[in-house]
């Protein structure tokens, strides 16, 4: 978990987390769903929904000083995505790191200001 702390720390990737992992899991319901009901209009939306969700984490992982490690391959990025997001992102959460990153950001832009 200290890793994932360390490659978020700035205050708006840390906002764009929290507002998009949750459509990104819900697409992945959603696109059972379609799938089950054979609706593929709505599994191509449900797709689009994750698409837009990795593209807005994308961007709050260029603001952070330390980069994640690059994939090495097809089958580790498909690893490291779905453990992040259904994993790791829900317990940083729900551990309480969330809210240190978040305090600890705060005070790292009221040093810089002064």
């Amino acid at each position: 978990m200290n890793t994932y702390a360390q490659l978020h720390t700035h205050r708006t990737n840390l906002l764009i987390h929290l507002i998009a992992v949750p459509p990104f899991i819900a697409a992945h319901l959603g696109l059972v769903s379609a799938i089950a009901w054979q609706e593929p209009l709505s599994a191509m939306a449900w797709i689009g929904l994750a698409v837009i969700s990795l593209g807005l984490q994308r961007r709050g992982h260029a603001l952070e000083p330390k980069a994640p490690a690059p994939f090495q391959n097809g089958l580790n990025f498909v690893t490291r995505l779905y453990t992040e997001q259904f994993y790791t992102f829900p317990k940083f959460l729900f551990s309480g790191k969330f809210q240190e990153s978040w305090l600890a950001a705060s005070s790292q832009n009221t040093q810089k200001r002064k």
